[in-house]
């Protein structure tokens, strides 16, 4: 478990440090590229063609750049061929809505001009989550929503210096952001208590005019010590699975001092809930393993996780003691599952780490069909999106061109079920 969250890791401070723009590079001297067309794939291993994946339509957006200033990105509603980047300006971090088939920038919005952090843009672009760090003891660092489409910030949360630390993540659909306590901090007590909160971005009429609104809703949760925390919630962010993976340490308060305990300790035993965040109902899962795992996504088709030798597996009613299924092993390659849990695609890094390779699997009735190459191209950091209708991945990400200049590229492809593909030819 350990080791796989610190590949995580490794992983995204490796994209954080090379996979930047500076500003106004973004629409100047781009090289833009547009190809629509049917991809041809390898023969299905099964002999149901109407098991796999095809792509459908293929856009491809490029230009060039440097490694100066950071900035992040989601795509737009499906179909709309938008981009939404927030980057560093001389005067701040601007928000920018682009039409990246036209390359004309639609919209540019003034966010901020402190220095942010955890930043999280929703799906769909509609919204920008970020912190506001303290630097001083005394000071209060907060958590800001900022919506772009009336340039208003709201503080959803206030907290003295550094002495929590918090992760985020969105709902599929954009609606809700969720927020929880980090369970390894270690500048906090191993059995302080901790919460996950829903922040619901709603549409109110006041005075006959929209505005937007935020309903707060928290779950408070009990600890048992330091722990790994994941926090999963379905496509409209309804019900959210939790787990909480225990991990003893010893009782230094020096971080740099601590140590597991002996294998002799009692193993404390991992906890699962499913939070409806509305009614603030917690409900207590049976344990589906007995040994740690990476949760990977909760959805229609069930809970997705992955274990400690890298095989990827299927719980597919989390609120029933039931044995989980394993599909596949995914060691060496990072895993993304749309929302309905029936698309799973595979990002292998190839040629040295120097070209990105995209493969598909197809859940039918709760299992997979044969492995598709889908997709394969140089690239060298990349971010992955799904769109939340489940009809296109977005690959977005850079290749190393020498002397600080990055060919940086935004690859939209549209897929379906191969049988419908077939028609369309």
């Amino acid at each position: 478990m350990r080791q796989i969250r610190k590949r995580i890791f490794a992983r995204l401070i490796f994209f954080i440090r090379f996979c930047t723009i500076p500003a106004g590079l973004l629409l100047c001297g781009c090289g833009q590229q547009e190809i629509t067309k049917i991809i041809a794939l390898p023969e299905l291993e099964s002999k149901e063609e109407s098991s796999g994946i095809a792509i459908k339509d293929l856009r491809k957006y490029v230009y060039d750049g440097h490694t100066e200033d950071l900035l992040w990105m989601s795509w737009g509603e499906s179909g709309s061929d938008i981009a939404y980047m927030l980057h560093l300006e001389e005067q701040g971090y601007m928000y920018r809505k682009i039409d990246v088939k036209t390359k004309q920038i639609l919209n540019e919005t003034f966010v901020d001009d402190r220095v942010l952090s955890n930043v999280h843009i929703s799906p769909g672009g509609r919204y920008i989550a970020y912190e506001v760090e303290a630097y001083e003891a005394e000071e209060e660092s907060s958590l800001v929503l900022f919506i772009p489409e009336n340039g208003k910030k709201l503080v959803l949360c206030r907290w003295k210096g550094s002495h929590e630390t918090y992760s985020y993540t969105w709902s599929a659909d954009g609606t809700k952001l969720f927020s929880w306590q980090n369970g390894d901090d270690y500048e906090k007590e191993p059995d302080a208590d901790w919460s996950v909160t829903c922040y619901s971005i709603q549409a109110a009429k006041a005075n006959d005019e929209e505005k937007n609104r935020v309903v707060k809703n928290e779950i408070s949760m009990k600890s048992k010590g330091y722990a790994w925390r994941s926090v999963l919630p379905n496509k409209d962010g309804s019900k959210v699975y939790v787990r909480e993976e225990y991990e003893t340490f010893s009782d230094s308060k020096k971080a740099e001092k601590r140590v597991p305990l002996p294998m002799a300790e009692e193993k404390i035993s991992a906890g699962n809930w499913l939070l409806t965040p509305e009614t603030h109902e917690k409900k207590k899962l049976p344990e589906y393993s007995e040994e740690a795992v990476n949760p990977v996504k909760y959805t229609k088709a069930g809970l997705y996780f992955r274990d400690e030798e890298g095989n990827l597996m299927l719980v597919e009613n989390i609120e029933k003691k039931s044995a989980a299924k394993e599909l596949f092993n995914t060691v060496n390659k990072e895993t993304y599952i749309c929302e309905d849990g029936d698309h799973i695609f595979l990002i292998e890094w190839r040629d040295n780490m120097e070209s990105l390779q995209l493969s598909g699997i197809r859940m039918v009735k709760g299992n997979p069909s044969a492995k598709q190459t889908l997709y394969k191209e140089a690239y060298q950091n990349t971010e992955i999106y799904l769109n939340a209708d489940d009809t296109a991945i977005v690959i977005w990400g850079s290749e190393y061109l020498g002397e600080d200049r990055y060919s940086f590229k935004i690859t939209e492809l549209e897929y379906g079920a191969r049988h419908d593909t077939m028609k369309e030819q």
